[in-house]
């Protein structure tokens, strides 16, 4: 009975230690710039053997902590997009979201930041527009023949929503994308993203032809039920990775996806 005690005391201590370690901040690559667009942009540009341009966005971080309580920094610590980048050999950008990583690049601060923009706005006209400026930016100075927007997660949302507006980008992909953010917010019960686009509202004729959407078997953040139902609506259907949830093993499927992506632009 004491030994019982002891390792439910030890536990609980351990749970608290556990939730008051503080989060690692992502350290800059050496290399990293910004783009000043409506809103400063962490960028990290790849040479690579194509005339053809990867574009990485990253999903949401962490915009709560908890669930009733929001993020000062949203930025990931460990960013999966920034490592598929590292691993394709096509010519890359790396491209940052209005608020992120300004803990590891001060010159990036931004004093029009608030905490809507990731929470309810974070993929609002104003975050939009503001990528597809830094994009356009970017590609005035690198000139591309092609673009394909990769993004994870809440980065599949905005690849879609950048898409739109950008008669330059001729291909997306998204893994486990978030691409009706209404559906996805009644699945978890979660408040509706009210000051944000959804791409499921999106004419098809306003997207490239060539699209790629993957999503796990295992991810119960996303479905692959929820991207399959809006893809149907604009007849295109969602590829499943096996024994994937919504972050793992994307790393480990990406040689497999890359190749993919690389077939559907290849002349």
């Amino acid at each position: 009975m004491i030994q019982r005690y002891l390792i439910l005391i030890a536990n609980i201590v351990l749970l608290a230690a556990c939730q008051t370690l503080p989060q690692q901040p992502f350290t800059a690559p050496q290399g990293a710039s910004v783009i000043n667009a409506n809103f400063k942009h962490f960028a990290l540009s790849q040479p690579g053997t194509s005339t053809r341009l990867h574009v990485y966005i990253e999903g949401d971080g962490v915009p709560f902590p908890s669930r009733f309580q929001i993020a000062k920094d949203p930025s990931p610590s460990n960013p999966m997009m920034l490592k598929l980048m590292e691993l394709d050999t096509s010519k890359g950008l790396y491209l940052g979201r209005p608020c992120y990583f300004s803990r590891s690049l001060p010159a990036l601060t931004d004093e029009q930041c608030d905490s809507k923009l990731w929470t309810s706005a974070r993929y609002s006209e104003e975050v939009v527009s503001s990528m597809v400026l830094a994009l356009r930016q970017y590609l005035r100075e690198h000139p591309a023949q092609g673009v394909s927007l990769i993004g994870h997660s809440g980065g599949g949302t905005l690849a879609m929503l950048m898409a739109a507006r950008m008669g330059e980008v001729d291909q997306i992909v998204t893994l486990a994308g978030n691409l009706d953010i209404d559906a996805w917010a009644r699945l978890h019960h979660y408040t509706a993203l009210k000051d944000s686009l959804n791409p499921v509202e999106l004419p098809v004729n306003v997207l490239p032809r060539k699209q790629l959407h993957f999503g796990g078997d295992k991810d119960d953040n996303i479905p692959p039920e929820i991207t399959q139902a809006m893809l149907a609506r604009k007849g295109l259907q969602i590829k499943i990775i096996k024994n994937a949830d919504h972050n793992c093993c994307w790393l480990a499927n990406w040689g497999e996806i890359l190749a993919q992506i690389n077939q559907q632009t290849a002349p």
